[in-house]
């Protein structure tokens, strides 16, 4: 199996360090993940710097993007004062109100830490929420526990979900975006 190789690509005076990373698969793929670009290669593939100058703008955006994540996360301070408990109490008062206005409510909920996501619901009728939303503002809470419970009504993030979010969160690009730096913050912070 081929080395991974680690190098930096030049794009617009920036210098985006970049990781071939050789795997069994069949076609070469770009990633872009909290600010580390990945090419996932087949072994014995050669043609990186050719991959990576056809997708510049790509990689570019992606680039710009991260660093504005990054300047709009230092501007974010994450609550200290909220603790589980308090947190599961808001969590529980707000699905009362949220089942009353949607008119479903879940099987279960369940706190625990999670590493790539706020929250989520099977379809059992089961929420899962993750304890790090006790560093958030209240209504990024709210939304995130709306979220979780329109699954309920709809599993699929299709037409209906996008409906029936948007009828309570006409802001929701902006929520997601604020999402976004929060959980950038956190990782930061606790190593997450």
């Amino acid at each position: 199996m081929a080395t991974n190789i680690s190098s930096s690509i030049k794009i617009n005076d920036s210098d985006i360090p970049y990781e071939v990373i050789f795997r069994k698969i069949k076609y070469p793929r770009l990633e872009y993940r909290h600010g580390n670009l990945k090419l996932i290669a087949p072994a014995g593939f050669r043609e990186h710097e050719k991959l990576l100058n056809k997708h510049k703008i790509w990689i570019y955006r992606r680039f710009v993007a991260h660093k504005q994540r990054i300047l709009f996360t230092a501007e974010l301070e994450l609550y200290s004062g909220r603790t589980e408990g308090q947190l599961q109490e808001y969590v529980e008062s707000l699905i009362v109100s949220i089942g009353a206005e949607l008119g479903v409510f879940p099987r279960k909920v369940a706190f625990r830490q999670m590493r790539t996501k706020w929250g989520s619901c099977s379809s059992k009728g089961n929420i899962n929420l993750n304890t790090y939303l006790k560093h958030l503002p209240e209504r990024l809470i709210e939304y995130v526990v709306f979220h979780e419970m329109v699954h309920l009504i709809e599993m699929n993030h299709g037409p209906r979900f996008k409906k029936l979010m948007q009828v309570k969160f006409h802001e929701h690009k902006t929520l997601e975006k604020q999402l976004h730096g929060y959980w950038l913050a956190i990782a930061e912070k606790y190593a997450v």
